[in-house]
Formats: C-alpha cells, sequence, structure tokens
C-alpha cells in the first residue's frame, strides 16, 4: 500500500498534467485521514501540498487512510464512500465534487 505522501504528490502531479481541469480554480482542501492532516492548496489552477491542516479550508474530507488510499487509488468509488458513510465531507460540497473531476 502507498504511503500518504506519495498519493498525495501523485494527486498534485494529476492536476498538475491536466491544467485545464483547474483552470481559475481557487479552493483549499483538507484531508483529516487516521492520525494524519494533509492540505491541498490550489490558486488560480496551480496545486500545492502541504503535510498538516489547513488554515480555513473551503472543504474538509474525512475518512481512514485505508480508505483514502482505496479512494484515491480508484478501488473505493467517491461516491460509494460517502454513502457508506466511509468519506465525511464537511464544507463546500461542490468543490467536493470538483476534486473528483480533477483526479480521473
Amino acid at each position: 500500500m502507498p504511503e500518504a505522501k506519495e498519493v498525495f504528490t501523485e494527486i498534485q502531479n494529476r492536476i498538475k498534467s491536466h491544467p485545464e481541469k483547474s483552470a481559475g480554480l481557487n479552493a483549499t482542501y483538507q484531508f483529516d485521514l487516521s492520525g494524519e492532516s494533509w492540505t491541498l492548496k490550489i490558486a488560480n489552477g496551480a496545486p500545492e501540498l502541504i503535510q498538516g491542516p489547513a488554515q480555513s479550508p473551503n472543504t474538509t474530507l474525512i475518512a481512514s487512510t485505508d480508505d483514502w488510499m482505496n479512494i484515491a487509488t480508484g478501488k473505493l468509488n467517491p461516491v460509494t464512500a460517502f454513502m457508506q458513510q466511509k468519506l465525511k465531507v464537511k464544507g463546500d460540497m461542490g468543490l467536493a465534487m470538483k476534486l473528483q473531476g480533477l483526479l480521473q
């Protein structure tokens, strides 16, 4: 199983490799996993990855580290995870849905 840092680095690389998907997007995502927090800031479409919690996230996604790894690697559908309460979202749900599009 990959480390959380590897998965978040991959997410950052995916967003960078498809700048048209994130053009004009300004959002701060916080990921609260089992015992660790990560922040993904997107400013004018450019992603920045920070280990630790955000100052004022637009959207916070909460999941166990294992469930998040399965979502990020495509083994678990994010909508299914949300319906099964394996993934919880606080804040802007529209931005959470937009993140799913950025990851594909």
